[in-house]
């Protein structure tokens, strides 16, 4: 739901850009530095605004005098600086703010209140705001529940598979971590409370605190079902989120009897843990799922291939060289182009002329027809 735009509620310029990742990459003027400097304190260190605070001059943002405390929020087409600096916070955490975030600022807690009356402010959850006119978007949503979750907090579970984009879908219901929560019946979010939550657990992701990736994947098992939390790790580890031996610490380091996520996730860490590399491409996955289901053992994935004088002749999806067979997947999307194609072609040729057999599995075959990829593997192993 869109509350409308923003231009008619506002209209200041502010002297920064808003987002705080822009803005980190521009040259700064000597009053802008404060500012940006104090953007970044605001949602963890309320003793350091106020030190910030203290020494931003009026020069900081536009709008002349301004108006005593608990006037009216626009005024000669300017803003008090205690509220422009307020708006800025809340455009860098996508139209939020918590009440202690105001204070910090300036704005004590009845001028809150009175804005909320008059339409300015709306109430997102207990102690958290809205600039009214913001977009009610799913990543304001995050911010809101994990600025509303008693600190510290973060985006985790399938909410947090989806910002690292493990996860194609938003899941329905949102989910925040933290080490103890104080839950009211409005609460439209779930938390998870979780004694092993540590400060560096917690990362920013395009202006949320989300958990790690490794923490995010483990954490998943104790919300989603076990086929979503191995495309999540799948995915994790083909993006390079994190290591296979990533998880596997993070996993010792918070198992415990009764600990949730780990009896999910236990199995598929030691399953990978015996491959020997991290393949690149969706078919190889899909490839390896169904070699790992059979009594066969697993190939060699990425395996380079030398001739007899030690020259690199080519590098092959899977191998078994003990059987000097080989196994390249192919997909239109990955092998359809002129120079692939003639490149794959060549190094399957020399492979040959060294005695090497070279099989080819399709795209089609792995979906539609992974019997036929066993019986290539029983023929490689029974010859």
């Amino acid at each position: 739901m869109h509350r409308g735009p923003l231009s008619h509620l506002c209209p200041w310029r502010p002297c920064l850009p808003f987002r705080h990742r822009s803005a980190s990459r521009l040259p700064l003027l000597d009053h802008q530095v404060h500012h940006h400097h104090l953007l970044r304190l605001i949602p963890t260190s309320l003793a350091s605004i106020r030190a910030e605070y203290g020494r931003i001059g009026r020069k900081t943002c536009e709008g002349g005098k301004g108006v005593e405390e608990g006037g009216p929020v626009w005024q000669g087409g300017g803003m008090h600086r205690r509220e422009k600096l307020l708006y800025a916070i809340a455009r860098d955490q996508r139209g939020v703010f918590t009440l202690a975030q105001a204070e910090a600022c300036g704005l004590p807690r009845r001028t809150v209140a009175g804005r909320v009356v008059q339409g300015l402010y709306d109430v997102i959850h207990p102690g958290v705001y809205g600039l009214a006119g913001s977009d009610d978007t799913w990543m304001q949503a995050v911010i809101g529940a994990v600025l509303s979750a008693s600190e510290p907090a973060a985006a985790s579970h399938q909410t947090a598979a989806r910002l690292w984009g493990m996860a194609d879908r938003k899941p329905g219901i949102i989910e925040v971590v933290s080490r103890r929560h104080l839950r009211v019946k409005r609460d439209r979010f779930t938390v998870h409370e979780s004694k092993d939550l540590a400060e560096h657990d917690i990362v920013q992701l395009d202006g949320v605190s989300v958990t790690t990736a490794a923490r995010t994947v483990v954490d998943l098992g104790a919300s989603a079902p076990s086929w979503v939390v191995e495309k999540c790790l799948d995915t994790g580890l083909r993006k390079r989120l994190f290591t296979i031996w990533d998880v596997h610490r993070f996993m010792c380091r918070v198992a415990r009897p009764g600990r949730t996520g780990i009896g999910t996730i236990r199995p598929l860490v030691e399953e990978r843990l015996t491959w020997q590399a991290i393949t690149e491409s969706d078919l190889e996955d899909l490839f390896r799922k169904i070699v790992a289901s059979s009594s066969y053992p697993m190939p060699d994935t990425q395996h380079r291939l030398l001739d007899a004088e030690g020259t690199f002749v080519g590098r092959f999806d899977f191998a078994y060289p003990s059987r000097l067979a080989i196994i390249e997947t192919d997909s239109e999307g990955f092998h359809m182009d002129p120079v692939s194609f003639q490149r794959d072609r060549e190094k399957q040729n020399r492979a040959h002329a060294l005695g090497w057999t070279v099989y080819r599995v399709t795209w089609r075959q792995l979906i539609d027809d992974p019997d036929s990829v066993l019986q290539i593997i029983a023929a490689i192993w029974e010859d």
